[in-house]
């Protein structure tokens, strides 16, 4: 792991802390429906504590400077004194951003931030020197100390991933100098989320029964999938476009300077392009990338007669990509957060007594911030903290949908928390690859559960729609990102001009290549890609979701679709062994391990014919129902 070699500033932004719900029927446990961050601080005082001691042991690091060559023992010192240093470093960290996160209106957490950001830089500076004195050892020579020394052989994996690397590592007065820079280079990342988040205004609009709504995410959601009148969800769409559009060139001049930063700093490092600078540390080969692309782009014949479904279901004389959400079957229901949380847990069964107890002590309270409230950040997120436990971000809105996301981010806790319990800190964490694995897999098990247990027709058919409506928004939806991505980033490679119109058509010409002219769009839909924010705080990382989406169906089948229970067996055991290894091997190959090639374009095409499948499956049953 470059955790090994590499003190690298954190610049994942996630926030949130333990406030108390607005929600009755919790006064027992006021952590019932929000985090309980006395798990990671008992305060701000031990915050300050743990920060305080970290100031103290930065200078430390130059008590190994030029000694790292000596012995086994020195090395292994620094393994163990770099671990814990880092340990406590994303500790205060996470602790900070994730109470920013459910109250991002407060300035306090962006100070404890800035005040932690000072500190990094401080210890970018003093450890400058290390990867390139760890150049300057022969493989041979670490080798040899490893198979000496039992302890240090535990980072064998961590040795030979950094060797690999050689060429890439920067001497050490650039990377000193680098640190200098490192604020003002993460300076777009942080407007970006303030612009997004802490000062993002969402716009009013009347429903057509003359009610007045903010179009929040949350709110925006529940009016695609339950509103009937097909013009309220048209102007919630568009007055969310609009948010954006309104800041279509500040949006431009700030992802233009994460691209040119990355870009720069990738030409430093000597890699041919960005993209080579993301997955060449986890030894992921570029046909990964441009196969699940190729193969995604240019296989949408049923997505597109998909959508054709959809139209005639609803009887819609345009469709825009507001009615994506919405039911065409006769199944309006929502679920209280209690339900979802039985609906999960019992899915999950079939994974043993193990991951069982674990789910259930994640599902106790502390460990999930469940409703919306205001200046808390959209979406949903798994964030795991060693040591600790993992901290879920939700924003419950009673949809199905929901119900997914919770089963999906469960997923991502899991795996941490198996992670952590079987491996040692060096290996606890794992590439983005993986991770969305075990989430994803965790989707295939609720929605195989809710198939096999719908009663009524129509459930059917929505359970249907949510099985194509994951192939959609996971595998063809992250692709369609994952392209528009890769076009920028070649653009900004080739040094060709780029503004917010070029941007624009970049991302409405992609669009329309996988989704076809069946959707209607309004004019500011092209301006609205800024919305997607990993394309501004997780660089080249959609694809993953994809690429893993591929993996965690081809692992879901081995299991549910296995020929005798011995080989079901044999293969949940793989996957689970997958889950306990974090990141003690390449991501690439520890798929393989468990049963999936990514290097071949077979597991992208597999889900392609699934998709093909479903859609006529769909088509039948919607027939049978006198719908189409």
């Amino acid at each position: 792991m470059r955790r090994l070699f590499i003190v690298t500033l954190m610049l994942v932004c996630v926030n949130s802390f333990a406030q108390k719900t607005t929600n009755p029927e919790v006064k027992e446990n006021p952590y019932k429906y929000n985090w309980n961050l006395t798990d990671v601080y008992a305060d701000w005082d031990a915050w300050k504590a743990d920060l305080d001691w970290m100031k103290s042991q930065i200078p430390r690091y130059n008590e190994f400077k030029g000694r790292l060559g000596e012995s086994a023992q020195v090395m292994l010192d620094y393994q163990k004194f770099s671990e814990k240093i880092s340990q406590v470093s994303n500790k205060l960290y996470i602790y900070a951003s994730l109470s920013k996160d459910v109250d991002g209106k407060n300035p306090i957490y962006i100070t404890k931030l800035q005040e932690l950001q000072t500190v990094f830089v401080e210890q970018s500076r003093n450890t400058a020197w290390i990867s390139p004195e760890l150049k300057t050892i022969p493989k041979e020579k670490i080798e040899g100390w490893m198979k000496e020394n039992k302890e240090l052989a535990i980072y064998n994996h961590g040795f030979d991933s950094f060797y690999r690397q050689l060429q890439h590592i920067l001497d050490e007065q650039t990377q000193k100098t680098l640190t200098y820079y490192s604020r003002a280079l993460g300076a777009s990342s942080r407007t970006y989320s303030s612009l997004s988040k802490a000062d993002m205004e969402f716009h009013k609009v009347t429903l057509s029964t003359g009610e007045e709504i903010v179009t929040s995410p949350a709110v925006a959601s529940k009016v695609y999938t339950t509103n009937p009148n097909q013009n309220d969800r048209k102007i919630t769409a568009e007055a969310r476009e609009d948010v954006y559009a309104k800041n279509k060139n500040t949006y431009t001049d700030i992802w233009m300077g994460i691209a040119q930063n990355l870009w720069a700093g990738a030409q430093l490092k000597g890699y041919e392009s960005t993209l080579d600078a993301f997955l060449q540390p986890n030894n992921i080969s570029k046909d990964v990338y441009m196969n699940l692309i190729d193969v995604a782009g240019n296989n949408t014949a049923s997505l597109l007669k998909y959508r054709e479904l959809r139209k005639k279901a609803l009887g819609l004389e345009k469709y825009y990509f507001s009615d994506e959400l919405y039911e065409i079957s006769d199944f309006p229901k929502s679920y209280k957060w209690e339900e979802a949380v039985d609906l999960v847990q019992d899915c999950l069964k079939p994974m043993g007594e193990e991951y069982n107890k674990l789910l259930a002590t994640s599902l106790q309270g502390g460990w999930i911030d469940v409703y919306e409230k205001p200046g808390k950040q959209t979406g949903a997120y798994s964030w795991s903290i060693y040591g600790v436990h993992p901290f879920i971000l939700m924003n419950w809105d009673e949809s199905r949908d929901n119900v997914f996301t919770l089963a999906h981010e469960l997923g991502h806790s899991m795996h941490s928390t198996l992670s952590s319990n079987y491996q040692p800190y060096t290996y606890s964490s794992y590439a983005s690859m993986v991770a969305e694995v075990a989430s994803t897999f965790n989707e295939n098990m609720l929605l195989d559960y809710m198939i096999k247990n719908a009663k009524d027709p129509n459930e059917k058919i929505a359970l249907l729609v949510q099985a194509i409506d994951n192939i959609s928004s996971t595998f063809y939806r992250q692709s369609q990102f994952a392209e528009f991505e890769h076009v920028l980033y070649t653009m900004i490679e080739k040094d060709q001009p780029i503004n917010a119109d070029i941007i624009a058509k970049t991302y409405a010409d992609i669009d329309k290549k996988y989704n076809g002219d069946i959707l209607e769009r309004s004019g500011n839909n092209a301006y609205s890609w800024p919305r997607v924010s990993h394309f501004f705080t997780h660089i080249y990382y959609v694809y993953n979701y994809a690429v893993s989406f591929s993996a965690s169906g081809s692992l879901f089948n081995q299991i549910a679709m296995a020929e005798t229970p011995e080989a079901a067996k044999a293969a949940q055991e793989k996957y689970l062994a997958l889950l306990k290894s974090g990141g003690n091997d390449y991501p690439v190959e520890l798929l393989k391990k468990a049963g999936v090639d990514l290097n071949t374009r077979e597991p992208f095409l597999a889900v392609v014919k699934r998709m093909d499948q479903l859609v006529n499956q769909l088509e039948a049953a919607l027939k049978e129902a006198g719908k189409i």
